[in-house]
């Protein structure tokens, strides 16, 4: 059998195959591969090579993502399970994958379209993300959009829609020395210490980093600098906002509600409306708290 682990933001996922065909993974994983790992992973996926044409049937939709020109995914209820087809990101509407996951959300079987290089991947695009978003619902963490940044004593993360200058702002935070986790999406867990930020697998290569997280800023562009601490529920729906999320299960949502309440009563959060240069740094340093824990 062909077997990978891989390590996200602590999260250790198995990958096998009894499948003949070469167990791959796209570039952006190789930094999180480890070997040598004995025990019990968070989950399992079983990559299958091949889609069997009863698993094209669609019943029991739950939730689809997509626009006007393309099908991202969609989501199914089948018996106990959870039926997700996934399509092609550049050939529309072309089943890429179809995956099974278990009601516990502990184990994946992912069928794949046949590959005649005899390579077999069962978390392209955008399925990793997909799997990534249902570890965080089965523990105590979330996923954002969002970028993240560290210098060495406190962790920020900055998160908006798009267009709101997350990029930007890391990369001014950078200038001035700190590091950054990631510029698109992180993953915020919760340990016996307070909250810690991880970056996930992109398109591109990049080693797992992971960083405390002691304060959060909701970014948009001004002519001026400015900063509003928001608390309570306004603090927690602002957030909810940039989750990524699948809003079909409630227990899925109250998940996400119970930890950004949490993390809300215990880290600071803000609206900032920032110029885009270096004053920003200073002006939040001098004018927001970050919690240490």
């Amino acid at each position: 059998m062909n077997t990978q682990y891989l390590s996200i933001a602590g999260f250790v996922i198995k990958l096998q195959s009894e499948s003949s065909a070469e167990l791959t993974l796209e570039e952006g994983y190789s930094p999180f591969i480890i070997s040598d790992y004995t025990d019990k992973p968070d989950v399992i996926i079983n990559a299958i090579n091949g889609i069997p044409n009863y698993l094209l049937e669609k019943n029991n939709l739950l939730f689809e993502a997509k626009n006007e020109e393309q099908n991202f995914f969609s989501i199914y209820r089948q018996d106990t399970s959870y039926k997700i087809i996934i399509f092609d990101q550049k050939n529309i509407n072309e089943v890429q994958q179809i995956a099974i996951l278990n009601n516990e959300l502990t184990e994946w079987k992912v069928y794949c379209k046949e590959d005649y290089t005899n390579k077999i991947t069962p978390l392209l695009y955008p399925l990793g993300p997909i799997v990534m978003y249902y570890l965080t619902v089965k523990f105590d963490a979330i996923m954002l959009h969002a970028s993240g940044v560290f210098d060495n004593e406190t962790g920020r993360i900055f998160s908006g829609f798009s267009g709101v200058g997350k990029s930007t702002m890391s990369a001014i935070w950078q200038k001035t020395g700190s590091k950054i986790i990631n510029d698109d999406r992180l993953i915020i867990r919760k340990n016996n210490k307070g909250y810690t930020m991880h970056n996930t697998p992109m398109f591109y290569v990049d080693i797992p980093k992971v960083a405390p997280l002691n304060s959060i800023y909701l970014i948009h562009h001004s002519a001026e600098n400015t900063i509003k601490k928001l608390n309570g529920a306004l603090a927690v729906s602002r957030i909810m906002a940039h989750c990524i999320q699948h809003g079909y299960n409630n227990n899925f949502i109250q998940h996400h509600l119970e930890f950004l309440s949490h993390l809300c009563n215990n880290i600071s959060v803000y609206d900032v409306g920032f110029k885009p240069d270096i004053s920003i740094v200073n002006f939040i340093k001098e004018h927001a708290t970050a919690i240490h824990f």
